[in-house]
């Protein structure tokens, strides 16, 4: 039987998408398209970066947005970028540039000393729900809960909370721009956005001073089980 739990998948696809990044779903294959999941996160005329593991980034503009799934470009691929060598593309600008480091799990994990990997931004898995009414004998729907943590340096001034709302208001578009998440799910959302994480407070414990912002990302899909 097939995975059918797609906790790390989504949570990859919300990684790259904080950095302005989407995983191609095939391999380029010498034409000017390229096929992802989803290509909500690209306008017509954006500067874009293709890039694997191992081959050499090229730089392209995108000239249409083909269907959902597709992006075409100025000029035919010349590199071969493959989905087993994790082939991304990317905003060449991305939407959130001073970011520094994006992880996986507990924000208190996080490489030491955090302060210098601000700012930073934290995806960590939380409950997954199967409500029993809206599934069928073939299909369940699965709504996969996410907390991702945004850790900024405290901002030093009366004006503080405003720089620190500006901050988490660009994260919130990001994540609200693509909701399909590369094509991981059918549909996702912010459901909630709170500027005083109590992990700011654990991290405060430790003498360590950062502002840390909470958002949580819910991603809906329907997995057919038969």
């Amino acid at each position: 039987m097939d995975n059918l739990l797609h906790y790390n998948e989504i949570a990859r696809a919300v990684r790259l998408l904080c950095q302005s990044t989407v995983a191609l779903t095939q391999d380029t294959d010498g034409t000017n398209q390229v096929a992802v999941g989803s290509n909500r996160l690209f306008s017509v005329g954006n500067d874009v970066e293709l890039m694997d593991d191992d081959t050499t980034a090229e730089q392209y503009e995108v000239t249409a947005l083909v269907g959902l799934t597709g992006v075409q470009l100025d000029s035919e691929v010349s590199g071969e970028f493959t989905v087993d060598k994790n082939a991304v593309i990317r905003l060449a600008e991305p939407l959130l540039p001073e970011l520094k480091w994006v992880g996986q799990g507990r924000p208190l994990l996080m490489p030491q000393p955090p302060e210098l990997q601000l700012p930073a931004i934290v995806v960590e898995p939380a409950v997954l729900d199967q409500p029993m009414t809206e599934g069928t004998n073939r299909s369940v729907r699965q709504d996969y809960h996410y907390r991702v943590y945004y850790l900024l340096h405290p901002a030093a001034s009366e004006y503080g909370n405003q720089v620190l709302l500006d901050q988490a208001g660009k994260l919130f578009s990001l994540l609200m721009r693509d909701i399909y998440l590369g094509g991981s799910c059918w549909y996702a959302q912010v459901t909630r956005v709170d500027p005083t994480s109590a992990v700011q407070r654990h991290f405060a414990d430790r003498g360590i001073e950062l502002s840390v912002v909470e958002m949580e990302l819910v991603a809906r899909r329907l997995e057919a089980i038969a």
